[in-house]
């Protein structure tokens, strides 16, 4: 009889087992309401199971110390265990919401091994045994631990590869159960960095190591202004000698670190020409092996925090950067030039003050912009929302919050990506203006009310829709993003003055900046070391892997198109690292405002371009721009180029809202604005007759509808839309196919 109960209560163990990992197909049917019952549930027969067998057997005699040890060994399990399924990952999304988690989790446990929580379910599979000693106990945990075996293998081979985008990358760079020496030294490592990242971010924000903010607060504006912005008033000889001095500091380091000696192949480089003649230029390709599993060790110097972005198709998933301390310190400054830079109108010139309000829109870390922007003080500016607050839920939650904050308390400075700019003035043209809010809500909210109330009158005054620029007076906007060149005039009419744009990247940080005049970027001298690759050395290098392109430096080169080669400083990994930027040098200096070193615009990256007929390559700023001209209302496009009876550049065009028009007009306004906006592309036609375009008007709800499928298969958010260039097969089929279509969906039609 006692066997019997103790079978039956291994089998509901185990019938708890197969309830738990049901969850798994649960979330992959997106079945509402089901996953949290699954858990909990099967977490209870567990329990259940395990009372059933303590209760039914005879306990053996142990010394006390066991007992003892049982109940530590308990406690520890439980709070690994917890950590590793409810800490580490993302609660709601991973154990409430219908669906799979957003995001495939690599990192705290889980970058150790894949299935990190099996170590502390075995500890509790033990200890249960030291605190009911028994045979039967004993063998039920084996039994329930051979399971969690079993079903963590299909787990790993059938089910999370369906599951989450990435996870077979995640495989080959991630054991599956036995971490390695490196890689547990490398999680301990972080944790200290960690620590010491927030104590130093502690230590900044109470101005003790911050002089920048000790200026600010004391209202030493000119002192203020030369430590963050005087770079603008260097000579190009005066730039030219920082970048040298910093490069040789930077040498000093790589030399004496694996990754840089590995780099290096046994060059000692002491001056520029030498570092110039004897070090060859590389690719994230030759750091993959020691940045995509951010090994801390090897590097020139310690980071105290990693960024990413997303990799390449074909590469990773991400791209992982560390980021040194000394990094972080000369990236302050810049973001404090780029606010007065927004605001200002002559040289010394500070608008801002303590307590202005900000809008936050920029990507969260671990993106490079995330990273930016808390290392801003915040106890400066009022954030909107708080970054603390922003960095806990997803980003449109987020837009959300700072939207309805900054109409209740103000808005001083919006800091965010060109695109959400623009979707900001869209909301208050339809569903984001006062209908959005009821009567109740807005007599709760006074200060909502007013400035509501106040942009209403505006707006009917002068015979159109409310725009932001009538609910706020920015003293400063700055934003981020290939389209900000492309909603530039966009952005001015809808807030009432132009945004001040910069240019960086993960890799590098930030390159460049406008200054007041919101024309060209300056470049900072001092966080990269700046080499160029004329365009047409740039294109024959990729078509010849045995050709190596000579490098200008910023005193040499001339105005034209460059790929961009970067060397970081201050302990940065990147040495002559050719980033893929192609950028625009317009003049060696700006004349307007007495600035003596070269302007620049980020035209793309020198491989997402389409060629057309070897007679030009247009960009996806050029193309964005001619769309955006044409005055279409449009929801989305992406554009590549595809071989029928010829190559023919095919855009495929969603419209927006109540537009009206046919693929033929689309193409034929799209054309004309191209031929004004690219030379090449214009002489196409005049000297050969050829006309390339071809533009294929997608169903309504088209890119909406990518992004639920792209939510769905668990993508990152840098992949919820498709790339604006060369797209994938797969992903024109997905975009082709929404449940509801118009009848002229799929027309396509050549000029």
């Amino acid at each position: 009889m006692a066997g019997m109960i103790i079978m039956n209560n291994i089998l509901l163990g185990l019938a708890g087992f197969g309830i738990i990992h049901l969850f798994d197909l649960v979330a992959i049917c997106r079945i509402r309401y089901l996953k949290p019952v699954m858990w909990i549930t099967g977490i209870g027969l567990l329990i259940a199971a395990v009372y059933g067998i303590a209760a039914t057997t005879q306990h053996a005699a142990v010394p006390a110390w066991l007992t003892g040890a049982g109940y530590l060994l308990t406690a520890l399990s439980l709070a690994v265990l917890v950590y590793a399924l409810f800490g580490n990952l993302p609660f709601r999304q991973t154990y409430l919401e219908a669906g799979i988690g957003q995001n495939l989790v690599t990192t705290g446990l889980y970058g150790l091994v894949r299935h990190p929580g099996i170590y502390p379910y075995a500890g509790l599979m033990l200890s249960m045994v030291l605190l009911f000693p028994s045979a039967e106990m004993a063998t039920a945990a084996a039994i329930w631990l051979g399971a969690d075996l079993g079903l963590i293998w299909v787990q790993d081979k059938f089910i999370f590869p369906r599951m989450f985008a990435g996870y077979r990358q995640y495989q080959a760079e991630t054991p599956m159960l036995i971490p390695s020496g490196a890689m547990l030294k490398n999680y301990f490592g972080k944790r200290f960095a960690r620590l010491q990242y927030e104590k130093n971010k502690t230590y900044i924000r109470s101005g003790k190591m911050s002089k920048n903010v000790e200026l600010f607060k004391n209202g030493e504006h000119q002192e203020m202004w030369q430590r963050c912005c005087g770079f603008i008033d260097l000579s190009i000889e005066e730039f030219m000698l920082i970048q040298k001095r910093l490069l040789l500091e930077q040498l000093e380091l790589v030399k004496k670190c694996e990754l840089g000696q590995k780099i290096l192949g046994g060059a000692h480089p002491e001056t520029l020409e030498e570092f110039r003649n004897s070090v060859p230029l590389t690719t994230y390709a030759d750091y993959a092996p020691h940045l995509l599993k951010r090994r801390m060790e090897g590097l020139p110097r310690k980071p105290i925090l990693w960024q990413c972005t997303s990799g390449k198709s074909g590469e990773s998933t991400f791209r992982w950067v560390p980021v040194t301390a000394r990094q972080l310190d000369e990236i302050e400054p810049l973001i404090f030039a780029l606010i007065f830079f927004s605001s200002c109108q002559n040289r010394g010139e500070i608008k801002f003050r303590e307590r202005d309000k900000v809008f936050y829109g920029m990507a969260p870390p671990p993106y490079a912009t995330g990273t930016m922007t808390r290392v801003l003080p915040h106890e400066i500016f009022d954030f909107l929302p708080p970054v603390e607050m922003s960095e806990q839920v997803s980003f449109e939650e987020r837009t959300k919050m700072g939207f309805k904050m900054a109409l209740e308390d103000g808005l001083d400075l919006c800091f965010a990506m060109s695109s959400v700019a623009v979707a900001i003035g869209n909301r208050f043209g339809g569903s984001g203006s006062s209908s959005t809010f009821d009567r109740k809500y807005l007599m709760a909210h006074p200060g909502m009310a007013v400035r509501l109330l106040r942009g209403l009158i505006k707006s009917k005054m002068a015979g159109r829709k409310m725009l932001p620029r009538d609910v706020w007076n920015l003293k400063g906007m700055i934003t981020f993003g290939l389209d900000g060149a492309v909603y530039r005039e966009k952005i001015k009419e809808m807030w009432g003055r132009y945004p001040l744009d910069f240019h960086g990247c993960t890799e590098a940080v930030v390159i460049a900046t406008q200054t007041w005049d919101y024309e060209g970027m300056t470049f900072v001298p001092n966080l990269n070391f700046f080499e160029f690759i004329t365009e047409q050395d740039s294109i024959r290098s990729s078509q010849d892997p045995d050709f190596v392109p000579p490098t200008y430096l910023l005193n040499e080169i001339k105005p034209g198109n460059y790929e961009l080669v970067i060397t970081s400083f201050h302990g940065g990994p990147f040495i002559r690292y050719r980033l893929g930027h192609l950028v625009k040098i317009h003049s060696v200096r700006n004349e307007k405002l007495d600035i003596d070193i070269p302007q620049m615009s980020f035209i793309g990256r020198i491989d997402d371009q389409i060629d057309i007929a070897g007679f030009t390559r247009l960009s996806e700023k050029v193309i964005w721009q001619a769309v955006e001209k044409t005055g279409i209302e449009y929801a989305g496009w992406t554009a590549r180029k595809e071989i029928e009876e010829k190559p023919v550049l095919n855009i495929y065009l969603e419209l927006k809202g109540e537009a009206r028009i046919s693929a033929q007009q689309a193409a034929m306004l799209i054309h004309k604005q191209l031929k004004k906006l690219d030379v090449p592309y214009s002489e196409l036609e005049s000297f050969t007759g050829l006309n390339p375009l071809t533009v294929t008007l997608l169903p309504r709800g088209a890119f909406a509808a990518y992004k639920q499928y792209q939510v769905a298969q668990g993508a990152d958010i840098t992949r919820l839309k498709p790339p604006h260039l060369n797209a994938a097969d797969e992903m024109i089929e997905v975009l082709m196919q929404p449940a509801a279509a118009p009848a002229a969906a799929g027309e396509a039609v050549r000029v």
